[in-house]
């Protein structure tokens, strides 16, 4: 058995059709030439034995001369013609449910089937319009219109989406050999000296997974970079300076072990 949904069209003549393509825009940009221009007069499902039984139906329902196709370069005003919408479909509903609504971006007021909604999806709400539920409720008349409106919202809540790029390590190394940085404590005073090749953010950001610098404590920290160092520059030299100089600055809030053994006798 075959549970078939159908259309049934008359060619519309010049003038309506220009008035159907002027107000149809029911199915967006998935608008067929033949759904846009010519009149719609049914839509309904029948349940078959075949197609054959189908054709055989609508013929007995309609007259023998209407086609199964339309052919525009054929038929004339006043023809019929049948568009088989899909078969064995257990949803049915929303093919025949339609809905009017006003488009979010031309403003213009729609009635469609509610199976040819264009509206945002779970994906765009959660990774473009960072979850904001508004949006979802946000519909459009085509594609067209759609693509129009979610670049226009994305300027607007993202002014600078265009200045988006990835980062790798060539954006910060280029030129140098690597930063210098300090992490202090404000309430203590102690303070951590530490190198990176890479973009100091992401260093700070390893170092609020450790215990010493917790990401709940992050309020309590200030990462600062105290010296770029040039292209072929030893970095751990410098990174030894820093911490030397710190360290006798104020040897009691120094949280760098290694390379501050044996300087305590000097400071004295």
């Amino acid at each position: 058995m075959l549970e078939i949904l159908y259309r049934i069209y008359e060619v519309a003549d010049e003038e309506t059709a220009k008035k159907n393509r002027e107000n149809d825009m029911n199915f967006g940009i998935f608008s067929s030439t033949s759904k846009a221009e010519n009149t719609e007069l049914v839509m309904d499902c029948k349940v078959c034995d075949s197609r054959d039984q189908f054709k055989e139906i609508i013929r007995a329902e309609y007259g023998e001369k209407i086609a199964f196709a339309y052919r525009k370069d054929k038929m004339k005003a006043g023809d019929l013609y049948c568009i088989v919408i899909g078969e064995h479909c257990y949803d049915t509903e929303r093919y025949f449910q339609k809905h009017t609504f006003t488009c979010a971006q031309c403003g213009h007021t729609i009635t469609t089937y509610l199976k040819n909604k264009i509206e945002f999806g779970n994906y765009e709400i959660k990774h473009r319009f960072f979850g904001i539920e508004e949006y979802r409720k946000k519909q459009f008349c085509s594609e067209g219109c759609k693509w129009k409106y979610e670049q226009e919202e994305l300027a607007r809540i993202r002014p600078d989406d265009d200045k988006e790029f990835y980062v790798t390590r060539d954006m910060f190394t280029e030129q140098v050999a690597g930063y210098i940085y300090l992490i202090t404590k404000k309430t203590t005073g102690e303070f951590y000296v530490g190198q990176t090749i890479y973009a100091p953010v992401f260093r700070w950001a390893q170092h609020l997974k450790t215990e010493r610098f917790n990401i709940k404590g992050i309020l309590d920290y200030q990462f600062e970079v105290i010296e770029i160092v040039p292209k072929g520059e030893n970095i751990l030299e410098r990174e030894k300076y820093w911490i030397q100089k710190k360290y006798k600055e104020n040897p009691a809030k120094s949280l760098n072990i290694m390379q501050t053994a044996g300087l305590a006798e000097d400071t004295q």
